[in-house]
């Protein structure tokens, strides 16, 4: 007859269901283990895999929370010491966690001022002087070139009207702070040439009666002008005025999308406060446990203290959040500023929409 260690009640249950000793001998030594220490058995099963970070925190949180509670490897610490060293503890790790909270969210509201004071404004204005040119392009077609009384009529006010939107809207641009020097250089050299051709366009206007002159002057202006038709690949360098244009528009996108994009400091910083913050909570759990346990007290001060903390980063990121995707609808709205196309009857429409209704 062999015999078994005792392994208690639950193995001696399990074997009679089972039909007496047909039970392993590991099987009831993980029955036994279960009974005896439920706790321990459950962490150390081999069935299951547990994450990094669980193991991890098995190996070091022990300790880490004994010495949060004040239990350190040499048995607890003094009092009055433990507290000195909170008091400078706690307020220093809650100051670095609400300096990195508002470093993140300050570099993601300093990219939403900037894409909206600077970059929206700019990319608005050269949109705006590019359909205005198109348009004073084909008035200026129309009244000297294509009309049935071409070379008779002046070029009219349609024509003057555009072409000073087009000048209105680059000054515009350069007063929007969103150009670096090279742009900046850039949008003078794009003013000068549609000076150019308004002096081209108003020559060929005062040559009308000779065909010859009036149609060398258009198609020299259009020269300066360009067309909207070249892609960026097909051409070196833009030398026109409407592919230039096209050059600085391209180059604010990407500069929009840059900025709608979350930074290396946004992240640095909101990863460093999530860290910091979690710290604090930790320190100042165990310092309430350590009070309860020593002094048989519940601050509620401590608490009052925490809290603001604890909140602060979690609204902060809220917000963050909520201003980083209005980062993104504002960069896909400037985006579809490049498919925008001059139409002739699009301001008379809008002009339409503004005009108040009137009561009979």
């Amino acid at each position: 007859m062999t015999t078994r260690p005792y392994t208690g009640p639950p193995a001696d249950a399990a074997e009679a269901r089972a039909g007496g000793s047909d039970v392993r001998p590991s099987a009831r030594r993980r029955v036994a283990a279960l009974w005896r220490h439920p706790v321990a058995a459950v962490r150390r099963s081999p069935a299951t895999k547990s994450a990094p970070w669980i193991r991890a925190w098995r190996i070091l949180g022990p300790g880490l929370w004994a010495r949060a509670t004040g239990r350190g490897p040499g048995g607890r610490r003094a009092t009055a010491a433990f507290l000195r060293r909170r008091m400078l503890v706690l307020p220093a790790l809650a100051l670095v966690a609400l300096a990195l909270c508002a470093a993140a969210y300050s570099d993601v509201h300093d990219r939403s001022d900037r894409l909206r004071h600077r970059s929206v404004p700019a990319l608005e204005g050269l949109a705006q002087a590019r359909t205005s040119l198109v348009l004073a392009r084909e008035q200026a077609e129309l009244r000297l070139l294509k009309a049935r009384h071409a070379g008779r009529v002046e070029l009219g006010e349609t024509y003057r009207s555009r072409l000073t939107e087009a000048t209105q809207s680059l000054n515009r641009v350069a007063r929007t702070g969103a150009l670096s020097r090279g742009q900046e250089q850039e949008l003078r050299v794009v003013s000068g040439l549609v000076v150019a051709y308004g002096d081209k366009i108003a020559w060929a206007d005062r040559n009308r009666s000779s065909k010859l002159l009036r149609t060398a002057g258009v198609e020299y202006a259009n020269g300066l002008l360009g067309s909207l038709g070249t892609s960026p690949e097909e051409q070196q360098e833009p030398t026109t005025v409407l592919d230039r244009i096209a050059t600085m528009e391209s180059l604010l996108r990407q500069e929009s999308g840059d900025l709608a994009a979350w930074s290396p400091l946004t992240l640095t910083a909101a990863g460093a406060a999530l860290l910091t913050t979690a710290l604090f909570g930790f320190m100042t759990l165990g310092t309430a446990v350590f009070l309860r346990d020593r002094l048989r007290l519940v601050s509620l001060q401590l608490a009052a203290g925490a809290l603001p903390v604890l909140v602060t980063p979690l609204l902060l990121a809220f917000g963050g959040a909520q201003e980083h995707g209005a980062q993104h609808d504002v960069h896909a709205a400037v985006a579809d500023l490049a498919d925008v196309e001059s139409n002739e009857a699009a301001p008379a429409r809008s002009r339409r929409r503004r005009r108040p209704r009137t009561r009979a």
